[in-house]
Order: C-alpha cells, then sequence, then structure tokens
C-alpha cells in the first residue's frame, strides 16, 4: 500500500488525506480509494501480473481516444504492479438492480431502462473500440483461438465436472469439445469481445449513465460472446422476455456499425451461449468448490438452471457433450428448489390458473366462476341514441359504448340520406375524410386488448356497441368494421346486430389443429434433441410457420397434438405469445397416428360447428387457406391434393369425390365401391392439408384409439361424401425429411 501512496504523491504533488480499501470482487487485484485534500478521489489498483495491468491501462488509453465510457488511467508505476485511475464512485450495475433481482426477475421500468442503456452501448465498445485497436496488446492473448476455448472447456472438466463425481468418456467429451471449439472459431470475430461483460463490471453515475470497467481480459472475437455473458449471467434471473427485448436493443444499436445477419447472429449466441455457460461453470468450481467464495458457490444454482433451459431448448447440438450435461443437471445437488407459494390465509378458493403472470410469493389469484365456461362470442350493435342503448341480455355486462357523434356525419348530406354504413358511397365519403379512421384506431387498440384477455380467461360474451343520431351511417360503419377486425385477428364468433336497419350478421370462428406430435425419424439425429415441431427453417421453427400462417389467414383458436418432447413444445408455445389460443391435445401416453390424434383432440374441436383446418406442421405451401376454407365449407371433409409425382394416389371421381387409393407400383387399389375402375379416376396425391366437421365424429366410434386419418375417410367415403380440392399453381414441400431442410430454407424465404 506504501508504494500505492507513493504513486498517488507523484500524481497529485500532495499526500493523500486517506486511503480506503474496496470491496474486491473474483481476482487477486486490491483496489482503494485515495482522497485528496480537495475531497476529490481516484482509485488505486495493485495487482499481481504486469501482464494483465498493462493490458487494462492499453485498453483504458485507447478507448478514453475513442471516447468510449471507461475510467481514465492517471498514472502507472514503472514496474507496471500498480496504477491510479479515475472514481467512477460505488454503485454499479449488479447493485442498482438489486431490487428486481431480489424479487425473481421482476425488474422495474427503472431497472429496465439501465439494462436497455448498458446493451445499447456494448456494441460500440465491441465495433468502435476495436478499430486501430493492437491486439497483440491484450492478455492472456489476441484473440479467442481454439487454444483458448479448449482451455476454457477443460477448466470446466477438471474444476467442475469432475468435482460432481460424475462418470463420463474423456476421450469422447474431448472430441464434442473439439467440434464445440471449432464452431466457436469459425463465428465472424473482428470485434472486441470484454469476455468477462457482466452487471458488476459496470459502473453508473449520478445521471445512472453506463462505465465499463474490468475489460483487461479482453480480446478480439465474436459479439455474441458479450450478449451471453451479460443476459445470462447466473445470478441476474434475467426473465426471458425481457432478454430478448434487450437482444433487440442491442442488435438495434449494433447495425449502426456493421450489417448483421439476424439469423446468423442468432446461430452464434446459441453456440456461444453453450460455451459461456460451461466457462462459468468452470469458474464458479474453482473460485467456489476450491478457493471457498461464496459468492461463487450461491452463482452454481442459478447457473444450472440456465444450463437446464438450454438443454431443454435444443441448445447442445453435440449429441455426447448433451447426454453428459444432461447428466450432470440431473444430479440431486443440483436439482431446483422450487420456491413455494405463500398459502392464502383468507380462506378463499384459488383458481387453478390465471393468464396474468404474479410471483410464487403473492400466492395464488382467487377463484372466478366466470373463469374458463367456453369459447367468446363477441356481440357488436349500431344503434340510435334516440331509441336508446341495445340492453346485454347475457348478464354478464362487459364491453364498451361507443359515440360515433363526433365524426363527421354524411347523413346531413343529400346523396346519402337514404344510404347505410354499409353501402359504398357512404364507406368512401367516411374513409376519405378521415375522422371516423382515426376513431376506430383508438377502438381497435381497446378491442384488441380486452378480447385477448377474455379469451385468455374462457369468457364468453363480450359486447361493443356504436351510436349515433340516427343509427344508420357512422354508427352502422363503425359496428361493421369492428366485428369484421375482432374476427379476422381473433378467429372468435362475431354477431353482428344493425338495430335500426334490421340487419344481422354472424362470422363464425375459425379453428385449426396441427399434428406435431410425430417422432420425427426421418430428421434424425436432429429430432434426438428437439421435437420436428421446433426444427428451424429460415430462422424460425417449424411450428411457428404454421401459427403464423394461421394467424394470417385469421384464425386464433388452435389445438396442437404433442408426443414427442410434449414439454418443449409447450414452453416454446408459453415463450412465444402470438395473440391466438393454442391449446395442447396430449399424446404422451401413446402415439395415436392421424385419425387418432382428432379423435383424442376431439373434445377440443366439437364446438368448431362448421369445421376445423388441420395441418401437418412439416407441410410448407402457398395455399391460399382462405379460399380453401371457402370450398370445404359445402362439405363435410375436403382433402387438398395436388398433381406431382408420387407411388400412392388418392382416387377421385369427375365430381372430384373420393372413392378410393391406389399404389401404382403395386397396382393395389382399396376402395368401398368393390367394383371400381382406378384407371377411369383421378389420381391426385394428398398434401398434409384438410378441412373436417365435426359431424365426422359419429363414426370415429368405429376404429380404433389408434389409425391413419386416409383409413378413415377410405373407409367412410362411400357414406359420406368427401372432396378433393386442386389449387392451380400449388406448391408445396413436405419438410419431413433431413435433406429437404436446405431446400425448406429457400422455399420458406419465397413464401
Amino acid at each position: 500500500m506504501e508504494q500505492l501512496i507513493q504513486l498517488y504523491r507523484e500524481y497529485a504533488g500532495e499526500d493523500a488525506q486517506s486511503c480506503t480499501p474496496l470491496q474486491g470482487a473474483g481476482s487477486n487485484r486490491k483496489y482503494y480509494r485515495l482522497l485528496g485534500r480537495a475531497g476529490k478521489s481516484v482509485v488505486g489498483v495493485v495487482g499481481t501480473s504486469r501482464d494483465e495491468n498493462h493490458a487494462f491501462c492499453y485498453l483504458a488509453r485507447h478507448f478514453c481516444l475513442c471516447r468510449l465510457p471507461v475510467p481514465k488511467v492517471l498514472a502507472a508505476s514503472g514496474d507496471g504492479l500498480r496504477y491510479l485511475q479515475t472514481d467512477l464512485g460505488d454503485l454499479t450495475l449488479f447493485q442498482a438492480l438489486e431490487g428486481g433481482r431480489m424479487a425473481h426477475g421482476r425488474y422495474n421500468q427503472h431497472e429496465r431502462e439501465l439494462l436497455r442503456r448498458t446493451m445499447a452501448l456494448l456494441p460500440s465498445i465491441q465495433i468502435r473500440g476495436a478499430r486501430g485497436l493492437d491486439f497483440t496488446q491484450c492478455y492472456p492473448q489476441e484473440e479467442l483461438d481454439t487454444t483458448s476455448v479448449l482451455f476454457d472447456l477443460n477448466y470446466f472438466k477438471y474444476c467442475f465436472l469432475k468435482a460432481t463425481g460424475l462418470d463420463f468418456h474423456e476421450l469422447k467429451l474431448e472430441a464434442s469439445f473439439q467440434l464445440l471449439a471449432k464452431d466457436i472459431v469459425a463465428l465472424p470475430g473482428a470485434a472486441f469481445m470484454y469476455r468477462d461483460f457482466q452487471a458488476r463490471n459496470v459502473m453508473l453515475d449520478a445521471g445512472g449513465n453506463p462505465y465499463f470497467i474490468d475489460f483487461q481480459g479482453g480480446r478480439r472475437g465474436p459479439v455474441q460472446y458479450d450478449v451471453a455473458s451479460f443476459l445470462w449471467q447466473a445470478s441476474a434471473n434475467y426473465p426471458d422476455p425481457l432478454r430478448q427485448e434487450l437482444i433487440s436493443v442491442y442488435l438495434e444499436h449494433l447495425k449502426l456499425y456493421v450489417e448483421v445477419n439476424e439469423q446468423d447472429f442468432h446461430r452464434g449466441l446459441r453456440i456461444c451461449l453453450l460455451f459461456r455457460l460451461l466457462q462459468v461453470l468452470g469458474a464458479y468450481g474453482f473460485r467456489g468448490y476450491f478457493e471457498r467464495k461464496s459468492h461463487f458457490l450461491n452463482s452454481i444454482p442459478p447457473a444450472m438452471c440456465n444450463m437446464r433451459q438450454l438443454l431443454k431448448d435444443g441448445g447442445c447440438p453435440y449429441p455426447y457433450l448433451h447426454e453428459v450435461l444432461t447428466r450432470m443437471v440431473a444430479l440431486p445437488q443440483f436439482q431446483p428448489q422450487e420456491e413455494k407459494p405463500q398459502p392464502r390465509a383468507d380462506g378463499f378458493r384459488t383458481a387453478p390458473s390465471t393468464p396474468y403472470t404474479a410471483h410464487p410469493q403473492d400466492g395464488p389469484a382467487t377463484f372466478s366462476k366466470y373463469d374458463g365456461r367456453g369459447p367468446l362470442v363477441v356481440n357488436v350493435w349500431s344503434f340510435s341514441y334516440r331509441k336508446g342503448i341495445p340492453a346485454d341480455p347475457s348478464g354478464n355486462g362487459g364491453g364498451y359504448v361507443f359515440d360515433c357523434r363526433s365524426t363527421h356525419n354524411p347523413g346531413r348530406y343529400e346523396p346519402y340520406k337514404k344510404l347505410t354504413g354499409l353501402d359504398e358511397p357512404v364507406i368512401r365519403f367516411l374513409e376519405d375524410d378521415g375522422e371516423i379512421l382515426t376513431f376506430l384506431e383508438s377502438v381497435y387498440r381497446l378491442a384488441d386488448a380486452h378480447v385477448l384477455r377474455y379469451i385468455q380467461r374462457g369468457f364468453t360474451n363480450l359486447m361493443f356497441c356504436f351510436g349515433c343520431t340516427g343509427g344508420q351511417h357512422r354508427s352502422v360503419y363503425s359496428a361493421q368494421h369492428l366485428a369484421e377486425h375482432v374476427h379476422g385477428k381473433f378467429g372468435v364468433e362475431v354477431h353482428v346486430h344493425h338495430r335500426e336497419q334490421g340487419i344481422g350478421q354472424t362470422l363464425s370462428p375459425v379453428r385449426a389443429m396441427i399434428f406435431a406430435a410425430g417422432l420425427g425419424t426421418r430428421l434424425k439425429p436432429i429430432t434426438d434433441h428437439m421435437p420436428k415441431a421446433l426444427v428451424p427453417v429460415a430462422g424460425k421453427p417449424l411450428l411457428q410457420h404454421q401459427l403464423e400462417r394461421l394467424r394470417a389467414f385469421g384464425c386464433r383458436d388452435v389445438v396442437v397434438n404433442v408426443h414427442h418432447f410434449a414439454d418443449m413444445i409447450e414452453r416454446w408455445v408459453a415463450d412465444h405469445p402470438m395473440d391466438m389460443g393454442v391449446r395442447f391435445s396430449d399424446e404422451r401416453g401413446g402415439l395415436l397416428d392421424t385419425g387418432g390424434g382428432i379423435k383424442h383432440a376431439a373434445p377440443l374441436l366439437a364446438s368448431a360447428t362448421d369445421g376445423f383446418l388441420i395441418h401437418n406442421v412439416d407441410i410448407l405451401s402457398n395455399v391460399d387457406l382462405r379460399q380453401f376454407v371457402q370450398a370445404a365449407a359445402a362439405h363435410d371433409a375436403t382433402l387438398l391434393v395436388s398433381e406431382r409425382d408420387t407411388q400412392r394416389y388418392l382416387l377421385f371421381d369427375g365430381d372430384m369425390r373420393l372413392v378410393g387409393w391406389t399404389n401404382i407400383a403395386t397396382g393395389q387399389v382399396r376402395s368401398p365401391y368393390p367394383a371400381l375402375d382406378a384407371a377411369r379416376c383421378r389420381k391426385l396425391a394428398f398434401a398434409g392439408i384438410h378441412y373436417m366437421k365435426p359431424s365426422l365424429f359419429a363414426y370415429f366410434d368405429e376404429f380404433p384409439v389408434k389409425f391413419s386419418i386416409i383409413d378413415f375417410y377410405l373407409k367412410v367415403c362411400d357414406r359420406v361424401p368427401v372432396y378433393g380440392y386442386v389449387q392451380p399453381g400449388l406448391q408445396i414441400l413436405d419438410v419431413g425429411k433431413a435433406g429437404a431442410l436446405e431446400q425448406a430454407e429457400r422455399f420458406a424465404r419465397m413464401l
């Protein structure tokens, strides 16, 4: 310490009034605050490594020249073991986030803003900081190369994995490490990689502006590593939606410096996250198990939670490493301790489920007798204020009454007096004027939030009323457009009542089922660690492609059957809300095939009296779903078929009614019509998309628990009309084979 005080004396020209030790973290460096006569303080650092100190001083000076928010090096000793830097205060970002961290990830808006500021600044030190930087000055090496990656992976193996007592095959694990190292160093790496970017290494000034510290271990490397390091810091407990928001902030500011392919970025982020988690577990093992530092021991359980989630999300593509890590997180000492909710002391009955996000410590929500009553029906009315507001016969009383009389009234002009808001001249008048459009924009925002929550809670009735002077022009236009908006966005049943005009209309709900339970055998080895539904194509899982397509079509109620990695699918859906209701038909007890899957899901689909769409999760196509469903509405079942080369075809008569099936390679024919001449039939291939009405459920009793839907159609097609539908120009791709994935990437982007 005396030598540090002497360095301060040489720098300041005076003796320090005090020299107070500051708390350190994981390194062997010691920090002191030295106070001068004028009350101005500096921070003194005493290190044990000249090279490490030199790296910090060089980097700090370079970053200051780049006008980056880092401490300024004021003086350094000749032996390189001590230096002085500007005092940034005592508040770290980690300390500022304590409230949200202690609340188990419930970060308030101020804390979120601090995180956003930090992530917005990260690209500046990575990209601007790398410009003109002499990476040979970095410590202990200039770049993230294979040797340093393998060093960290072996750090994990020897300091953590072996300490757990888990048995593993050294050579197989080493082979996985080699593959991971190869993938890491293959990532673009021209940026400055902070390497230990976390909330403890960010200081905040009085205005909450971030300053970066402890970057002496940085080197040239991929930008994704720092993102993984920060957002998956073990003890931070950032919820996944917040992580995704911060990644978006980061990418927005990264794009100010370089072009970014987001798909490549996220692919690299997943690899860096795996590497970072292994690296920090090695550090926690050494600092915790061997040096017995409590902070690192306490960080192991949350790090294990991060690793457990990464494995569930398919983030480890190396089979043997995946096996070892799966066994590691399953060890008794690493099992998560579930936080028990506080029991209710008021005696109220509690709800079995809720769409609201509440902390376990808050306890369960009270039970509502109105929850889970059934599908939502929305009633939309237009009326005249002269004749009063429409009554709500449901007894619910939920909804809104909107007064349209502030908008321009076409009824005051002669050409429109005998027309209504459904007539083209009135529509043109209102939309050219524009006031009604601004009015409805606000209405849509209110309605969207209300309808979504009612769907989530299973409420059955919601009412919207639009009034104007005569209930003829503005109210009719507004009611009709809100009804079509709600139906198109949420797919619920909507009843439109234009009371004063005596006009009524029902917009039926659109429902669908996605087959996602299969084992994905043809996609092995990919499906050894994830369900086929989550196999990525063009940067998105197959399931997301189908849900987005259905949502764009107007479907807001989807049933997904699950079996293989069912938990992973359910969690993905929970983490990716899409403004649509997704329910699951659970086939964990055993696969039921396509027909058995529909039979098992029948209770979830029975209310779709107008029919429901059925879509294989691994089928990509350009089919016009709206036209297909409109054509299918006239029949009990309709199959999308196409003219393509295959061995197995469905057989249709001249009216496109299904009459049989054939295998042209073997000559086999199946049909309920014994005298069927296959040569006279039209041969078309099934496309994996069909439409069915619940009236067919009555025939399911003739079939076992497990059966094919094609077998079902072939058996009943002589009693129930089953039709084929051909769309001109149909393009379709079965992504069920590994060889088709590359083609699917191009096909999906084309769509």
